[in-house]
This record gives C-alpha cells, sequence and structure tokens, in this order.
C-alpha cells in the first residue's frame, strides 16, 4: 500500500507546485501594471499640468519662429535678348519666347552672387532696411537662392514623353520664373517675392545690354574705319574714271568720223579684245563706272555718319550703366540720352532722322518687353497660414508635454521609494 502511495502524493505535489508559479506570474504581471498605471493616477494633475505647459510653449514658439510662404510666377514677355528687327528677305524662323538655356545659365550665375545684390540694393536705396538684411542673410546661407528663384520650361519630362514627336522641333527655352520666400509676416513674403522678381530682371538687363554696350563702341569704330577706307578707294577709282573721260573725249574730238563707226559692227566682246571697241563705248562705260562710284561714296558717307550718331548714342548709354543707376532707370534714361545725342543735329535731314527713328522703336520694345510685357502672371500670393500650421505644433507639443510629465512622475515615484536605502 505504500508503494502505491508515494508515487501518487509525488504527482500531487509536482500538481500543486505548477499551479503556485502560474499563480505567481499572473500576480507579477498584475502588479508590474499596476505599479505602472497607479504612480500616472497619483500624479495626474503633475501631467496636466505639463502638457498645458508645453502647449502654451509649442504655441509661443510656433507664432514667434513661423513663417508665411509667399509664391509668384514671374512670365518673360519675348524672347531675350532682343533679337535683331527681321528683314524682308530673312528666312530664319522668329526666336522662340524666353531665354536659351545657356543664357539662362551665364544670367542666373550672375545674380545669384552677393555682390550683385549688393549693387541692386544700393542703387534702388534699399541699404539698412528689413528687406535688404533678409535677402543678405537668405544669400549668404549655403543654398543662396537656388531654393528661391527657380526656372520654368514649356515643357516637363512628362509632357515630352507624352508629347514625343510634337515636341522634337520645339524649344525649351526658359520662359519664366517661380520664385518664393517664406519671412515672418505675410506682407514681408509677399514684398520679398517682389523684390527678388524685380532684382532677377534686373540683373538680366544689366548683363544684356553690358554685353551689347560693351562692344558697340569698338565695333561702330572699326565700322566707320572700313567705311572710311571704302571711301578713300571708290574716290581713287572715281579720280581713274575722270582720267579715262577725259582722254576719251579728246580722241572723240580728234577722230570725230571713226569715233562711232565701228559701233554698227556686231562682235563678241570679250577681255582680250573689249579695248577695241569704239572710243564712244569706252567713254560711256566709264561715265556709268563714274556714276556708281559717286553712288557708293554717298551711300559709304550716308552710313558713316548714321554710324558715328550711334557712337555717340551708345557710349552715352554705357557711361549711364556704368554709373550705379539700376538697370530699370536705364532703359527708362535712353529716351533723354537720345533726346541729348540729337540736340544739335538736323532732325530735317533724312540721314539723321532715320537713325533717331530707329533709335526710338528700339527703346520702346526694349521697355515693352523687359518692363511691361514681363511681370508677375502669378502671385506674389498673401500667405494665409503658417508653413508649419499651428494644430501639428500644438500636438506635437502636447505628445512631448505627456511623455515628459510621466517621465518626471516615474522619477519621483522611484526616488521617493529608494531615497531611504541610497541615503542610509
Amino acid at each position: 500500500m505504500e508503494k502505491d502511495t508515494r508515487p501518487h502524493s509525488r504527482i500531487e505535489s509536482n500538481g500543486s507546485s505548477h499551479d503556485n508559479g502560474q499563480h505567481d506570474s499572473s500576480d507579477e504581471m498584475q502588479l508590474s501594471l499596476t505599479d505602472l498605471v497607479v504612480p500616472l493616477w497619483r500624479g495626474r494633475k503633475l501631467i496636466l499640468a505639463g502638457a498645458l505647459i508645453a502647449m502654451l510653449l509649442g504655441a509661443a514658439v510656433s507664432l514667434k519662429l513661423s513663417k508665411y510662404r509667399s509664391e509668384g510666377f514671374l512670365q518673360f514677355g519675348g524672347a531675350i535678348p532682343l533679337p535683331r528687327e527681321r528683314l524682308p528677305g530673312d528666312k530664319e524662323p522668329l526666336p522662340s519666347p524666353g531665354i536659351a538655356l545657356a543664357d539662362y545659365k551665364r544670367y542666373a550665375a550672375a545674380f545669384g552672387t552677393p555682390g550683385r545684390l549688393d549693387q541692386f540694393i544700393t542703387q534702388n536705396k534699399l541699404t539698412g532696411t528689413p528687406e535688404a538684411m533678409a535677402l543678405q542673410r537668405t544669400f549668404a546661407s549655403k543654398d543662396g537662392i537656388t531654393a528661391l528663384v527657380q526656372p520654368v520650361y514649356p515643357f516637363t519630362k512628362l509632357d515630352a514623353k507624352e508629347l514625343m514627336e510634337q515636341t522634337k522641333d520645339a524649344s525649351n527655352n526658359v520662359i519664366g520664373l517661380r520664385i518664393n520666400y517664406a519671412a515672418g509676416t505675410p506682407e514681408m513674403a509677399q514684398h520679398l517675392v517682389t523684390l527678388l522678381g524685380g532684382y532677377a530682371m534686373d540683373g538680366i538687363i544689366y548683363l544684356t545690354y553690358s554685353d551689347a554696350l560693351r562692344f558697340k563702341h569698338s565695333e561702330i569704330t572699326a565700322r566707320v574705319t572700313k567705311l572710311d577706307n571704302d571711301i578713300i578707294d571708290l574716290k581713287e577709282r572715281l579720280d581713274s574714271y575722270q582720267r579715262q573721260g577725259t582722254a576719251l573725249r579728246q580722241i572723240v574730238t580728234r577722230y570725230p568720223d571713226m569715233a562711232g563707226a565701228a559701233g554698227r559692227q556686231p562682235f563678241l566682246v570679250t577681255g582680250d579684245n573689249a579695248r577695241y571697241l569704239p572710243p564712244v563705248t569706252h567713254l560711256m562705260s566709264t561715265e556709268v563706272g563714274t556714276s556708281e562710284a559717286n553712288e557708293a561714296i554717298t551711300t559709304a558717307q550716308r552710313e558713316q555718319r548714321q554710324a558715328l550718331i550711334l557712337r555717340d548714342y551708345y557710349d552715352r548709354a554705357k557711361s549711364v550703366l556704368d554709373g550705379g543707376n539700376s538697370s530699370a532707370t536705364m532703359l527708362r534714361s535712353l529716351e533723354t540720352i537720345k533726346e541729348e545725342v540729337f540736340k544739335k543735329q538736323d532732325l530735317k535731314d533724312p540721314v539723321v532722322k532715320e537713325v533717331y527713328n530707329t533709335i526710338t522703336i528700339d527703346n520702346q520694345k526694349s521697355i515693352n518687353l523687359y518692363l511691361e510685357k514681363t511681370r508677375f502672371i502669378a502671385g506674389p500670393s498673401l500667405p494665409e497660414s503658417h508653413t508649419l500650421p499651428l494644430s501639428t505644433t500644438l500636438l506635437i507639443s502636447l505628445l512631448l508635454g505627456v511623455v515628459l510629465s510621466s517621465l518626471l512622475v516615474y522619477g519621483r515615484n522611484w526616488w521617493g521609494a529608494n531615497r531611504q536605502r541610497i541615503t542610509s
């Protein structure tokens, strides 16, 4: 009987210990959850206060540091630089609107430099203003204005894939600029987008005219010198024709009967037998050459006079551009420069009047292209909300406040339970 009861009692003992282990583990789990929840409940006032303080701090920081972002699209009014006037026989296609990519990269490199910005600020009397200082800080940053002024193309890569053949021969010039700026107030952001658009166009105009005016003096001077040489050559040719004409008239006077007799004998005229033509025929050819030389001299002298007037005009325009004036001011002062150049000229003279009209047309086209047609067709917008919404800031602040306050409650509870053991 004892042999039968021992194993049975051992089995019961093992089963009892297993049940006690499960009960102890459940008690430990229940105890750990209680330890987590009870301190939080006891410190709920501290957690609520911490969350509220964090939300208030987050709102204050958001209102202090968050920015308003304004955007605008500046569209170019046509092909830049201004294309030359087309002649009736020109077969070249019309230039595409906008700026060729190679030219735009050159312009962007110029107006992306702090030195050009400082010059623009000085020219427009913006030194020390909040707008100028904000732009100077932006230019001093790592990215500069690269992220603020973005070129816009007529076709994106996706458009090219969809249209395929239709865009193969189409131009992909830069047709405008997408400009954005973030500032502390909506008005400041909007004003700075407008200012950046004006600054970008000022740089484009400056480079366009500085390149053109820098070489106009030397080009026109070379043209005047060449025309001078042409006139000298034509006058020598005219003297030769006149001498030949005098000699031929003497021959015709000495031989009046034979002067035109051979003219009735038809034969083939070549370079070898041309000298056997009758004197009258030679005389007529000489007079034709004299007339052509006189006409060529008149044309060269006319072009020379016009070139000298143009050189004076371009030299004055370049001095205004180099004198520290903004490009827009220089463009609008071209008419004043023109009037000063032609003040001592006779506008009733067709030669002078033609140059006057040509300059007037060019000035009107330039002002129309750079200052009137080139404009913001979208924006600059007046932003109504922050770049980071206030609701998002409050939610993040609330979560951080709850987490930090909870950690503080646990820390305080732990210190209360272990302070005596630590200090003893």
